[in-house]
């Protein structure tokens, strides 16, 4: 997610050895360590937002990976909303315009308040948003990434809001709820939620963002299972 302590030239070599496609890449979320998970929404540091982005620009364009995502920021206690959300719209279409001048999607991703409780996008419809206040400003470039875990965890309706949101879906990530295992383990019927994403159509890329409880070859026997992998496919390491 965070490539920027390797050097994007040997992630570059290592994805062409590997016949790997690089389907996404997060901006720089400032300090991570202190807790910050995002720039766009944060007064103040308008300038560092828009040095990460030129950042992960070159990142992008080195490992020829197509989308970005731009974590949105954990607010402070008492944040003005109306100069947070005056920040964020000015720093949004900063980075759609940036980005369609360097061929990249904007992609923009609820995250749940049950991981991050300050976290300045939650749902569904706040991505929905914005994604319509930059296709008004002539923007196309711009998509939902939906992570059904971070979805789940805040407001459920997972089926619907699929069916509700196709159109601007571009990205989807699955694991399990709870424990973020594999997506065979929880309360979400992944196979019943791909086999509809795949009746409207999706072309966009799923990511399997979970932990597996195992080995990572082991968790992939859902995959086979499920006939998106077959054991001539399965990935092998060099150690």
């Amino acid at each position: 997610m965070y490539p920027y302590e390797f050097s994007a030239h040997e992630l570059s070599r290592m994805l062409r050895l590997e016949n790997m496609t690089l389907t996404v890449l997060n901006a720089p979320p400032g300090n991570y360590a202190n807790g910050e998970r995002g720039l766009a929404a944060l007064p103040g540091r308008e300038q560092e937002f828009r040095d990460s982005l030129n950042l992960a620009i070159e990142y992008a364009k080195i490992t020829r990976c197509a989308s970005i995502h731009v974590l949105t920021g954990n607010l402070p206690a008492g944040a003005d909303k109306r100069l947070v959300m005056r920040t964020l719209r000015e720093n949004l279409f900063y980075c759609a315009d940036l980005f369609a001048r360097n061929g990249l999607t904007l992609l923009l991703e609820p995250l749940s308040r049950k991981m991050l409780p300050f976290y300045s996008m939650t749902r569904v419809e706040d991505a929905s948003y914005w994604m319509g206040e930059l296709k008004k400003g002539g923007y196309t470039n711009v998509g939902i990434q939906m992570d059904l875990y971070h979805t789940q965890m805040e407001q459920g309706n997972l089926a619907s809001l699929i069916q509700q949101y196709i159109d601007e879906i571009t990205y989807v990530q699955i694991a399990g709820v709870p424990g973020r295992h594999e997506p065979t383990v929880g309360e979400i019927n992944y196979r019943y939620l791909l086999e509809l994403l795949q009746s409207l159509d999706f072309r966009g890329w799923i990511g399997c963002e979970y932990i597996p409880r195992h080995a990572t070859d082991d968790g992939l026997s859902w995959a086979r299972d499920w006939g998106l992998l077959n054991s001539e496919d399965s990935p092998h390491y060099d150690t």
